[in-house]
């Protein structure tokens, strides 16, 4: 396949302006052989196409960008195969910085499950039901990084592992006068190597945080959070850092401090306002420890930047677009970012109703990947797309643009990756 030519892009101009939608994409896409052109585009204004619900399991190609999308949630009402439990209205993931896929993509894990059970666990593959749980062990969960069948979970003043497929628990460590375990809350993670963990709970009636070792046991000293609005807490993704957001000083919220792992301060506050936000961690191509999300103060507002945790120096990642939330769960794809776009314009073009992956190098590469087909009307419509381990899948929630936002299922697409559009060019 070739690229555009000159008067193939001024033609397609004119046919955006004339009419839109699925019929004139699918005219692009077989008369003038657009879909990798513009997959492979970063900042090409593209209507959101039309396209039917699928049913469950059935898959589409999206008309723009080439990637095979699939449902993998039912109809409400419907039987769930291989479990006792129909589909509910809401059947979706948690949330973008919370994996979906274990570390061997060999399960896919759907914990917003608003029926019966409340936990659904698929095979990572096929998306067909392998059991449900009515129950986690803990107030929360994540997949541990290195074991497959494994989440940690937190509950009360335990840290503790749970056998997924058995439905076994092993308690790790207990914690004598601590309560009201977290992992963030809702937005911690482990380091990328599964040995360190920060949680937050109450000693007493402060509130504090503190890493804990998970292979060797040893705890770090505890943080004090009472002068702090907290909004979550993590280890960062080598295990370095501890990354502290909420309401650290001032009126301003969506502040970050980072610190080691004993409580001392590293660099300067990051007082703007969300500069970063609904931001991940991970290691970019240089190998330092990174915050990569949307920012949302100048002179960057709305584009994808990172941020170096050791100085809080800022790169800007995207050209355009206002950015959603920012995933890298992407453990073994490094040096990519995949971000949630779900405006939909016409405002802060190009990226409308997509998700993309950005390059972490600063080169402005972004790949486009599919079309997310959702309206905002509350917190669970939030598309939150979160990739595959390998960073060739990604999963979203969709209510397929319902106007009243439901009902709620998940959508997986296939990322058609750089070196199949070179061959098929």
């Amino acid at each position: 396949m070739t690229p555009m030519k000159a008067n193939e892009e001024f033609r397609l101009k004119e046919l955006m302006e004339e009419k839109s939608g699925y019929s004139l994409l699918l005219f692009l896409i077989v008369s003038l052989g657009l879909t990798d052109s513009l997959a492979a585009t970063n900042a090409q204004i593209v209507d959101i196409p039309k396209i039917p619900q699928p049913g469950y399991l059935e898959s589409y190609i999206d008309p723009v960008f080439g990637a095979k999308v699939t449902r993998i949630t039912g109809e409400p009402g419907t039987d769930i195969p291989n479990i006792k439990g129909k589909w509910s209205t809401i059947a979706r993931h948690h949330y973008s910085k919370d994996a979906a896929w274990n570390c061997d993509q060999s399960i896919l894990f759907l914990g917003r499950h608003h029926g019966h059970p409340n936990n659904l666990f698929l095979d990572g593959a096929t998306y067909v039901p392998l059991f449900g749980r009515n129950a986690c062990p803990g107030t929360e969960t994540r997949w541990h990084p290195k074991r497959p069948d494994t989440m940690v979970y937190v509950k009360g003043n335990v840290i503790g592992y749970w056998d997924v497929r058995r439905d076994k628990t092993e308690i790790i460590a207990t914690f004598s006068g601590y309560s009201g375990f977290r992992i963030g809350p809702w937005e911690g993670n482990l380091s990328l190597d599964g040995r360190l963990i920060v949680v937050d709970g109450e000693k007493g009636k402060d509130r504090v945080a503190f890493a804990y070792n998970l292979e060797n046991g040893v705890r770090y000293p505890d943080m004090g959070l009472n002068d702090v609005e907290l909004d979550w807490i993590s280890v960062s993704a080598s295990g370095k850092y501890i990354v502290l957001n909420g309401r650290i000083n001032g009126r301003k919220g969506d502040q970050t401090q980072i610190y080691d792992l004993y409580g001392n301060k590293v660099g300067r506050l990051w007082d703007e306002y969300g500069r970063p936000s609904h931001y991940d961690l991970t290691i970019d191509e240089s190998g330092d420890d990174v915050a990569v999300g949307v920012s949302k103060s100048k002179p960057d507002d709305g584009r994808v930047i990172k941020r170096r945790l050791c100085d809080g120096k800022v790169i800007v990642l995207t050209p355009g677009g206002y950015a959603g939330h920012t995933s890298t769960r992407n453990s073994n794809r490094p040096g990519w970012a995949y971000v949630t776009y779900q405006h939909q314009g016409p405002t802060w073009p190009p990226y409308w109703d997509e998700v993309v992956d950005v390059k972490l190098d600063g080169s402005m590469t972004v790949e486009r990947i599919a079309h997310l087909h959702t309206k905002r009307t509350d917190y669970l419509t939030e598309a939150h797309a979160v990739p595959s381990p390998d960073g060739n899948r990604v999963l979203w929630a969709s209510a397929w643009e319902s106007s009243y936002g439901r009902p709620i299922g998940a959508y997986v697409a296939q990322r058609v990756r750089s070196e199949e559009r070179k061959r098929q060019k």
